[in-house]
């Protein structure tokens, strides 16, 4: 990596690099897609592979391909709905089912004056119905989106006094999520620039060097979004909006990082040498390892993530490892090209001097024996026993903060109350169960040949109907035998029980109305005794168990959530060995990475504690967001890490030429400020994820951004000195370091 380095600070190597990048640049984004492209937010893409709720999005595609997603026009009248309310009702019917309406809706039901709660649509109180509006094609494309706003337009139309009105329902809850994320990008890259240029500027008060970083990020960023689209493209990965948006959190969190390694030490080397190529190759040679480290750690972890289950964890790994393993590069490389053309102008109005002669070294380190950093270091090394045991304290009470965590899969949670879906929800569940938001659906798949609507295969199913009714947490049960419900009449009208069955007849589906909220933890329990009640219901009826399926968003939020605890127990410790290998290869040691990696995983705990005290305790949220607790451990140990790397190199490094104590201030005077801004710009940029209206970014935000600072503030300035104090000789075993320590 020396010669690769030393030749980029050369004087004809430093125009080279920046020319190649350039040319690389234009040619890579002009020829390949943009990320943008290939963004999907198709739920069913991200489910678990091989769960039973991605088997019965699959087998609903196949077998009910004109059923669609539902949304849900939700009409409540507190006073019961009046003749007024009726009328309206059926204009909008009318409306809906006319050709003016988009040519993706299907299906519209909607209930008749006088049905009364028989219908299904109507609540027992006569104060609330629905309109069912069926919508084909992929809720998270332009023409679902659509369709959705026709039907809200259409209903809000009815404007009655003492009526609320409210489109949501399974397809209006989709559609309000996507639109979040169809902006996340523009919002967080706007955000996320402007924060680390005013946090540049203002620590190291100078424009050209806030600006270096922001030119290489903003270079990587293009070519990541495009090397990354194209291998999502080549490999058929799904892509997420979420996952784009993390991609620039990150990519300018860890390049804005690894820039300031780089500044920090060449602004050092300037005052010790006079020829600005020289001091850009003694500067890489100081932190070139440490940054190729610091990226490998993250490359690493990213490709831990493909053992995940759950894919929307597996495809984060792949567009993240792009995207940092590009923006190491730049940092080997692009990075000082662009610095050593630049020079001592790099820090105008603040130009580091050179010193005369051999006072330089020494006028160096009085100041930096001066400077605040250089007095926390000695203070820690004077009583590193009390400031190891004052601050865990302070940490392992944060951490009980986890006895108050519990996960939410409420995706009506993550969103505004102000949002139509959730306006929805609240008012259907005014007269009807809270499942009747998002029935939990049961799939019947009958031999070849065979019809649902056989007089026996009937009796057979409407014997699973009722068995599933009887359950407690089920409040009814609608299907081909009773499509108005368990407690409604059996069979009904002609056609009235075609929309449970597939276009040849040979498969039904029963829609499971639960008593609970579908998206909570309840609900989500009950879908283990649901499905071994289908099959054992099916099974006595004379049906295939095999054949039974159990879907829908309930089912799938359980699957997620058994997939992603998995995943817990799996990926994230094998993040932490990842990390503690490449602490070990680089510092040459086997004690140093296990103390090192335990400050990593305290310093998590403590701020996923703080993070349930802040959100559970103090503004009551319903839970902590179940991607919340992985993706806090993939990010603040992955990038954390960074700041051990850079200490402790910079700790070995001195001990080559003195004792190890005043190795310790040495290091900790110099990597101090680099880490503080590194950590305030790193912080600043997970904040912005806060500016989302989505709770679980929120959350994940302020989280990263609290526990970067604290793994900043306390872990490594005063907690990781101190142990390196304590263990003495032995941080470096079984290695042996040639300076006096």
């Amino acid at each position: 990596m020396s010669a690769v380095t030393d030749f980029v600070s050369s004087p004809r190597g430093k125009w080279v690099t920046l020319l190649l990048w350039i040319a690389a640049a234009g040619v890579l984004v002009s020829q390949l897609p943009r990320l943008a492209d290939v963004t999907e937010n198709e739920a069913a893409l991200f489910l678990p592979a091989g769960a039973e709720s991605t088997r019965a999005v699959e087998l609903a595609a196949e077998r009910f391909p004109a059923a669609g997603t539902p949304a849900l026009g939700v009409i409540r009248e507190a006073g019961g709905l009046g003749e007024a309310t009726w009328a309206a009702v059926s204009e909008l019917e009318v409306r809906l089912a006319g050709p003016d309406a988009p040519g993706n809706i299907g299906r519209v039901l909607a209930p008749r004056p006088g049905e009364g709660a028989g219908s299904g649509l109507v609540s027992p109180d006569g104060t609330t119905l629905y309109v069912l509006v069926e919508i084909a094609g992929e809720p998270a494309e332009p023409p679902f989106a659509d369709a959705v706003s026709y039907i809200r337009e259409r209903a809000a139309l009815a404007e009655l006094p003492g009526v609320e009105v409210a489109v949501g329902g399974p397809g209006g809850l989709i559609v309000d999520l996507v639109g979040v994320f169809a902006n996340i990008d523009s919002l967080l890259l706007i955000v996320t620039v402007l924060l680390v240029l005013v946090l540049l500027v203002a620590i190291y008060r100078s424009p050209v060097v806030a600006l270096i970083p922001l030119l290489a990020v903003g270079l990587v960023f293009q070519v990541a979004g495009a090397v990354g689209a194209a291998v999502a493209q080549l490999f058929d990965l799904p892509v997420s909006g979420q996952t784009t948006g993390i991609m620039t959190v990150v990519l300018f969190g860890t390049g804005t990082d690894y820039v300031l390694f780089v500044s920090a030490r060449f602004r050092e080397e300037l005052s010790l040498h006079a020829d600005r190529h020289e001091a850009m190759r003694r500067t890489m040679r100081g932190v070139g390892g440490a940054v190729a480290s610091a990226g490998a750690t993250i490359l690493i972890a990213s490709a831990v993530l493909l053992l995940a289950t759950l894919r929307s964890y597996q495809s984060l790994g792949p567009v993240i490892a792009i995207a940092v393993g590009l923006m190491m590069l730049a940092a080997l490389t692009l990075v000082p090209a662009l610095l050593t053309v630049c020079g001592r102008r790099a820090y105008w109005p603040r130009q580091p001097r050179l010193a005369p002669g051999g006072a330089a070294r020494e006028g160096v380190e009085r100041a930096w024996r001066r400077s605040i950093y250089g007095r926390i270091g000695a203070l820690v090394l004077s009583r590193p026993r009390l400031t190891l045991a004052a601050t865990s304290g302070a940490l392992a009470l944060l951490v009980l903060g986890l006895l108050a965590f519990r996960p939410t899969y409420d995706q009506l949670e993550s969103l505004p109350s102000s949002t139509e879906s959730v306006r929805s929800f609240e008012l259907l569940r005014g007269g009807f169960p809270p499942g009747e938001l998002s029935p939990t659906r049961v799939y019947v798949s009958l031999p070849a040949g065979e019809q649902v609507l056989s007089p026996e295969r009937l009796e057979a199913v409407d014997a699973l109907t009722l068995r599933l009714a009887a359950h407690p947490a089920v409040a009814d049960v609608s299907g081909p035998s009773r499509p108005f419900g368990a407690e409604g009449p059996r069979g009904g009208p002609p056609g009235a029980s075609a929309r449970f069955l597939s276009p040849d007849g040979g498969a039904a589906r029963l829609e499971v109305v639960l008593a609970e909220n579908p998206f909570s933890g309840a609900a989500l329990d009950v879908v283990p005794e649901l499905r071994a009640l289908a099959r054992a219901a099916a099974e006595a009826a004379g049906l295939d168990a095999a054949e039974v399926l159990v879907g829908g968003d309930t089912a799938e939020a359980a699957d997620t959530r058994s997939a992603g605890d998995r995943d817990s127990l799996v990926v994230l410790p094998l993040i932490l060995l990842a990390i503690g290998v490449v602490l070990a290869l680089l510092l040459r040691s086997a004690v140093a990475p296990l103390y090192l990696v335990a400050t990593i995983a305290f310093t998590y705990l403590a701020t996923l504690g703080l993070a349930v005290l802040v959100f559970v305790l103090v503004f009551d949220h319903a839970g902590i967001g179940p991607a919340v607790p992985f993706f806090l451990f993939v990010f603040l140990n992955a990038l954390s890490v960074d700041y051990n790397i850079y200490l402790m190199s910079r700790i070995r490094e001195e001990a080559r030429r003195a004792p190890l104590d005043e190795a310790v201030v040495r290091a900790l005077s110099r990597t101090g400020p680099v880490i503080t801004s590194a950590g305030l710009i790193l912080a600043g940029t997970f904040s912005a994820l806060m500016t989302l209206p989505l709770q679980d970014l929120l959350q994940l935000g302020f989280a990263v951004a609290v526990g970067v600072l604290i793994d900043t503030f306390i872990t490594r300035t005063l907690i990781v000195p101190a142990l390196v104090a304590l263990v003495g000789r032995w941080n470096w075993w079984p290695s042996r370091l040639a300076g006096p320590a």
